[in-house]
């Protein structure tokens, strides 16, 4: 269906080009020019024309993780993860990956529900490797009681017996209890997961209705990250504005030779 759908042409929005920063060591040409609904040229012509390459997003993923670093609650992540066994590197690659996803836009409030979300995610792996643990240990002392069966009645070390069998019942109630536990923390982590796309759907429709009535763009400018951002675009804007307007108030020598200013007014006769 998408092959039917006209290409986008013009110049590359800002988003676009967010995007290609973004996903330029993980993507090719083909699959950003595919995701963007665009042609692979202006694609390949702007990485080639602003030298974006892998070590440029490299800089992006540093910077993230700088940001990261800065939050309240980061010193208390390292305080509950440690590095050695690779959780603190988990949690900086998964708070990135997540955070690229939303376009960097997120909110205080949201960025507390992925810290969860990412939380419980490796509670789950540690929960998941105990698990794995106890099942080895559940195989290895089942077969230490089966070759104690296999020796004759009054061969057998019975209170050796008794103890290997005690050992292997807590090792089989170790794999339900953790079993039981993976999937309570998975249930935790689907309901942040589905807090978070709500709140953010919330924002997308608060967003999409102030762009068809009044009442909605006021109601839109009630977020103060969206009315910082709505002002420094009007900024940028004016100050374009007003660069392009003073150009076009010099002179300007035409093709056929004349000079003349394009913006004729009082204050650029002055």
């Amino acid at each position: 269906m998408s092959g039917n759908i006209p290409k986008k042409r013009g110049q590359l929005s800002l988003e676009e080009e967010k995007f290609i920063r973004e996903n330029i060591i993980v993507l090719s040409v083909e699959e950003i020019a595919e995701n963007l609904n665009r042609n692979p040229e202006p694609i390949k012509r702007y990485i080639k024309e602003n030298n974006i390459t892998a070590s440029e997003n490299a800089k992006d993923l540093e910077l993230l993780k700088r940001k990261l670093h800065t939050k309240t609650f980061w010193h208390e992540i390292t305080r509950q993860f440690d590095s050695d066994t690779g959780e603190l590197a988990y949690f900086e690659d998964t708070w990135i990956g997540l955070i690229q996803q939303f376009r960097e836009d997120v909110l205080p409030a949201e960025e507390l529900q992925i810290k969860q979300f990412i939380t419980i995610d490796i509670l789950i792996n540690r929960s998941m490797k105990e698990r794995k643990r106890h099942i080895a240990e559940t195989d290895k002392l089942q077969q230490l009681v089966d070759k104690e069966y296999e020796k004759p009645e009054d061969q057998r070390d019975i209170p050796k017996l008794a103890n290997l069998e005690t050992q292997l019942s807590f090792a089989r109630n170790s794999i339900a209890n953790y079993t039981n536990e993976y999937t309570k923390l998975l249930n935790e982590q689907q309901k942040i997961s589905k807090d978070l796309k709500a709140t953010r759907e919330q924002r997308i429709k608060r967003i999409e209705d102030g762009k068809s009535s009044w009442i909605g763009l006021i109601r839109m400018l009630e977020d103060e990250t969206i009315r910082e951002k709505e002002g420094r675009e009007m900024e940028i804007l004016a100050i374009a504005t007003e660069k392009n307007k003073n150009k076009l108030q010099e002179y300007h020598q035409y093709q056929d030779g004349i000079i003349d200013q394009p913006f004729l007014t009082p204050d650029s006769i002055q």
